[in-house]
């Protein structure tokens, strides 16, 4: 995992901030999407004791929200933490950042 790749990903989110993204995240055929008004994206390296988050957190923080029939419900949480061991396929553009994780597939749409 490039630390410089890590950094530039959390650059190019946090470039985002006040804007409401969309994040798709597809594991194991299971496809989540919610949307989070953007307040700062933090990296935190970590010696976790964590199986599913993993020592490497990537951390939106904001106001969450999940659609559910159709209608958008506030998330409990201020917070989407992704983990991004074995991160590789990083991908930015001035609207869209994607990768790929060693447990899932993300599309981070603005």
């Amino acid at each position: 995992m490039s630390d410089t790749k890590i950094i530039d990903l959390k650059d190019v989110l946090n470039g985002w901030t006040g804007s409401q993204i969309s994040i798709r995240k597809e594991e194991t055929g299971d496809i989540d999407q919610i949307r989070i008004s953007l307040t700062e994206a933090t990296f935190e390296q970590r010696d976790a004791h964590d199986d599913y988050l993993g020592d490497h957190i990537l951390f939106l923080h904001g106001t969450a929200y999940a659609a559910e029939d159709g209608a958008q419900v506030e998330l409990p949480t201020v917070t989407y933490e992704i983990p991004i061991e074995g991160i590789k396929d990083i991908r930015t553009d001035d609207n869209i950042v994607s990768f790929e994780t060693s447990r899932a597939q993300y599309v981070i749409n603005k």
